[in-house]
């Protein structure tokens, strides 16, 4: 009986110990609302290596780009618009303009990938995969080494766009020409002369300086090379017929008998040994070429004073500037 007693006290007691609700079941606790990921902010493009943008522009500077890619107008270069293209020049062999090559994606080059403003400049293609105009001196550039390519590329990123449309050049009286892939050749810059060799090819000495063939114009041969003959009109600075002269070392016809410190001096001041200034595109090239180092000018010198004697007496120019 007592056990019988402790069971029912028992189940009793569990029964006491539950909790009695009159009301309705609580609702259960919502799951936690999931946070919302936010995507993450598209990656700033990496800022440019400063060194590799002033290398870019020393070598801009070297080869003259924004002298042929900037308008010219009634008072002079168009600055505030630099590398926007636009400069028009009649010529023997047709009506040539520069392009825009600043970085605008709509009129200029800005939508071209690094490598496709390198293969332009270096090998004459554009992206479409059509040839350049040799007037684009891509046979010279095409000695450009890799990292003065890439460092032009760099240079040429950090440009003002300038938004111009520019009309495309047709119809010149001159063939495309087929340069092989760039050899990355290096640059020997503890050598003077095959320094200067480098040096001279990017500035464009012999993209003027040849003697070329009367129907197509073309370089007669690498004989003739640095002899001068090229014919250049330049309206916007004169009238007349100028031609490029003969920087061979032939002493009757060339500059044989300019000392190399007078060569240096003709490329940073324009001022030949005589006094005068020399005339043409050169003189476009004097603010450029002024900011040059001195010891790359010699190299150009030296490199220029060796160059083999070739004889080519080139016509007198019949260029008569415009009276200011």
């Amino acid at each position: 009986m007592n056990r019988l007693l402790l069971v029912v006290s028992a189940v009793a007691g569990l029964g006491g110990c539950s909790k009695k609700t009159d009301g309705p079941a609580p609702a259960p606790t919502p799951a936690p609302t999931p946070k919302t990921v936010e995507p993450a902010p598209p990656k700033a493009p990496d800022s440019p290596d400063p060194k590799l943008v002033e290398r870019g522009a020393y070598v801009a500077k070297l080869a003259g780009c924004v002298v042929c890619h900037t308008a010219i107008g009634p008072t002079g270069p168009d600055f505030e618009h630099a590398y926007g293209g636009g400069l028009e020049m009649p010529d023997t062999f047709g009506t040539w303009r520069t392009p825009n090559i600043t970085p605008d994606k709509s009129t200029g080059i800005g939508s071209w990938t690094d490598d496709q403003v390198i293969a332009a400049v270096r090998e004459g293609v554009r992206p479409d995969g059509k040839k350049l105009y040799p007037i684009m001196p891509y046979v010279n550039y095409n000695r450009m080494t890799d990292d003065d390519a890439k460092a032009l590329v760099a240079f040429l990123h950090t440009v003002k766009p300038v938004s111009r449309v520019v009309a495309p050049t047709k119809d010149l009286k001159m063939a495309p020409i087929d340069v092989p892939k760039p050899a990355n050749q290096p640059d020997v810059a503890d050598d003077p002369v095959p320094h200067g060799e480098y040096l001279a090819t990017l500035m464009l000495c012999s993209h003027c300086h040849f003697s070329p063939d009367p129907k197509t114009f073309a370089p007669q041969g690498p004989d003739k090379m640095f002899s001068g003959g090229l014919a250049m009109q330049l309206p916007m600075l004169g009238t007349g017929t100028l031609y490029s002269r003969n920087i061979t070392s032939d002493k009757d016809t060339g500059i044989g008998k300019w000392t190399t410190a007078q060569i240096a001096t003709a490329i940073k001041t324009m001022t030949k040994p005589d006094g005068k200034m020399i005339q043409g595109p050169m003189v476009f090239l004097q603010g450029p070429w002024s900011q040059l180092d001195d010891k790359d000018i010699q190299a150009v010198a030296e490199y220029i004073h060796q160059l083999p004697a070739v004889t080519n007496k080139v016509p007198d120019a019949t260029f008569k500037p415009i009276a200011h």
